[in-house]
């Protein structure tokens, strides 16, 4: 009996369209997924492959996404969120988690008592909202008398889940930005919509030498180092056997200006990765990914 492999697909906003590339080379290849552990646009992406759409089909649909890129970035965070459910409830319509041919559950967060849930039973619309309310970007869902949101507000990447759920093999695909590669004195705007303000009145004050960061992206930063600095704990604490990282850092979180972007460095790092990829269908227990000093 081959290994039963799970697949964890990172938040990320547009980044993660990257994951439309990876689900392209794996069913290209053949390689069996059991069921997908997923985050905000991982979960979006997840649950229409499960839904049978294909890669294809789903980038195809992302394209709308991409038509209505200037007009998400300045609506309001309600507004915004009805595009999103107008989208996806065109797709999913009335269906549930039990209509899925591949099991999926979706990470959230509940911001009243910060406990961390997984969303696998019942409509998928609700849960798909739910999982990817960004903060700022979108309000929060309530779902089963809870105020959720998006997963990523505690780790963008829910490996431990995967392996909660029985998984002998993981495959992780991380589009979390590295924090180092970061400007590590952006504004929170720039930083999630994917343009640069034309003066730096929200990053920066003062002149020359003695330019401070605002009290915005000093915020910002903090919030980045501490998500950052738990996003890799987890995955020291819970490594995958295969972790892709497909290279995204520039794009910003509602960045859809640019699609196949993303799916191609999607396709790109599955391939540099496909013989690791291949070799967790071997009955023999592979080493696991280590992260420690890792970077992308």
């Amino acid at each position: 009996m081959r290994p039963k492999i799970g697949l964890v697909l990172g938040g990320g906003g547009s980044r993660g369209l990257a994951h439309i590339g990876v689900l392209d080379v794996l069913q290209r290849e053949q390689i069996p997924i059991d069921f997908i552990v997923a985050t905000s646009m991982g979960g979006i992406v997840g649950v229409l492959f499960a839904l049978g759409f294909s890669p294809s089909q789903i980038a195809a649909g992302m394209a709308d996404m991409q038509k209505q890129s200037f007009v998400m970035k300045v609506l309001g965070a309600r507004a915004r969120q009805r595009q999103v459910r107008q989208y996806l409830s065109r797709v999913v319509g009335e269906k549930n988690f039990a209509d899925l041919h591949i099991p999926v559950t979706l990470m959230a967060v509940d911001m009243l008592s910060g406990e961390e849930v997984t969303l696998s039973e019942g409509p998928l619309l609700p849960a798909m909202l739910a999982s990817s309310a960004v903060p700022g970007a979108f309000p929060p869902v309530r779902l089963n008398g809870r105020p959720l949101a998006d997963g990523g507000v505690i780790d963008s990447l829910a490996t431990h889940v995967a392996y909660e759920q029985g998984a002998d093999r993981v495959i992780a695909v991380d589009v979390y930005p590295p924090l180092e590669k970061d400007n590590p004195w952006t504004d929170p705007l720039s930083a999630v919509m994917g343009f640069q303000l034309p003066a730096a009145i929200f990053s920066t004050s003062g002149n020359g030498e003695n330019r401070i960061p605002t009290m915005a992206a000093s915020m910002w930063r903090s919030f980045r180092v501490m998500t950052w600095y738990l996003h890799c704990l987890r995955l020291e604490l819970h490594p995958p056997h295969v972790l892709l990282r497909p290279d995204v850092g520039a794009y910003g979180s509602l960045d859809f200006k640019d699609v196949d972007g993303p799916i191609r460095a999607g396709i790109e790092e599955a391939e540099r990765h496909l013989p690791a990829i291949r070799a967790l269908l071997d009955n023999q227990t592979p080493q696991r990914t280590t992260h420690q000093g890792d970077s992308p």
